[in-house]
């Protein structure tokens, strides 16, 4: 019996050791596990991104759409290692997915010798540019008949490709049927963004990101216009500016690799939105609406471009008040060319409805 009872001890001091030894060697594991490097450790986060980039070097980025958020920490560059020529891409001012004039900077900031230079081309950080499309101008900068175009038209066919100007992210794409149709706005390089209007088809999407030259859509037609052509802009922080001032139209490249603004780029603004609109409701007439802003039906005609006869549609705009010196003002770069000569004048008749610039926003956002 005694001995029974020493043999029942030695099992159980047995056991004991046994745990405690294991305890121990788990303990040495987990030691050794910690003070070695994980080899995800060091991971270089570019190459997480390098699988977004598709067959034709366009990387995709996702996220929500709310206005007025800050995605400066999606498009900044430092995913990337800062390399991709993505950098200087402000993302944080006005970027919306959904308004094509989300927002502008107040020009009147800038004080007489006051000057914002943007470096353009610059191929040590891999800056290029490339012409939307090599075809003569049919409609340019400026007071158009009874409405300020706030870009450049180009002639074009149906089908014909159109290519991004700058390196830049895809903020907008859009069918605006009231005006520029299939429409796509890119943001570039320090608040540069530029517009393309009239497209038969789009082919980049919403935060995409592209290089200068790469595809962004096909020539089209589409919006309000009655001729196939490119409408195109550049704004600086939501402000066009005349197009002509930088790009070379008839040998279709930049006049400066640098690109220098002041007030007098945006001083036109100032007279054109002195420009007073009326939209057509029921039961308004050329006479009632004459009488109602203290002009004449004969000035609503020589503003708008119409005829005591024409019949005013419910909810078209109409141009009672225009700021008339505003054509004065605008800076076109000493040597604006002439019109082509072999542009045929009505290649397109395209309603100024259709190029709002940033007060009259044509998709009604």
């Amino acid at each position: 019996m005694k001995i029974g009872i020493v043999n029942t001890m030695d099992i159980k001091t047995a056991r004991v050791f046994r745990f405690q030894a294991i305890f121990i060697l788990l303990l040495a594991l987990l030691t050794a596990a910690l003070a070695t490097p994980t080899p995800t450790a060091d991971v270089d986060f570019a190459i997480l991104f390098a699988d977004e980039a598709t067959a034709d070097s366009v990387a995709q980025v996702t996220f929500r759409e709310e206005e007025g958020q800050d995605f400066s920490s999606l498009f900044d560059g430092t995913e990337a290692g800062g390399d991709d020529g993505f950098m200087q891409i402000d993302t944080a001012f006005a970027w919306s997915n959904h308004r094509i004039n989300s927002g502008r900077f107040d020009y009147k900031t800038l004080m007489p010798g006051d000057s914002i230079k943007i470096q353009l081309v610059d191929s040590a950080q891999g800056k290029f540019f490339a012409h939307p499309f090599p075809n003569y101008v049919t409609s340019r900068f400026g007071l158009r008949r009874y409405m300020w175009h706030y870009g450049i038209d180009v002639k074009l066919n149906r089908g014909d490709t159109l290519r991004c100007a700058f390196d830049g992210i895809v903020r907008v794409v859009q069918f605006d049927r009231r005006g520029y149709g299939n429409v796509a706005v890119v943001r570039h390089h320090n608040g540069l963004e530029t517009v393309y209007g009239h497209m038969q088809r789009v082919l980049v999407q919403p935060n995409q990101r592209v290089k200068a030259g790469e595809p962004v859509g096909l020539g089209g037609n589409t919006g309000r216009s009655t001729g196939a052509h490119l409408h195109f802009e550049i704004r600086y922080f939501g402000e066009p500016f005349n197009p002509e001032y930088i790009i070379d139209f008839d040998k279709y490249v930049l006049k400066s690799d640098t690109l220098v603004l002041t007030r007098d780029n945006f001083e036109y603004l100032t007279e054109v939105r002195k420009t007073v609109y009326h939209v057509v409701r029921r039961g308004d007439n050329l006479g009632s609406i004459a009488r109602r802003y203290g002009t004449t039906v004969n000035n609503l005609c020589r503003l708008n471009g119409i005829t005591p006869r024409t019949t005013l549609s419910i909810g078209r705009r109409l141009v009672v008040r225009s700021g008339k010196e505003a054509e004065k003002q605008v800076v076109s770069a000493a040597s604006t060319p002439p019109m082509n000569p072999q542009a045929p004048m009505d290649a397109h008749i395209e309603e100024a409805e259709s190029v709002g610039g940033p007060d009259v926003d044509p998709a009604g956002d």
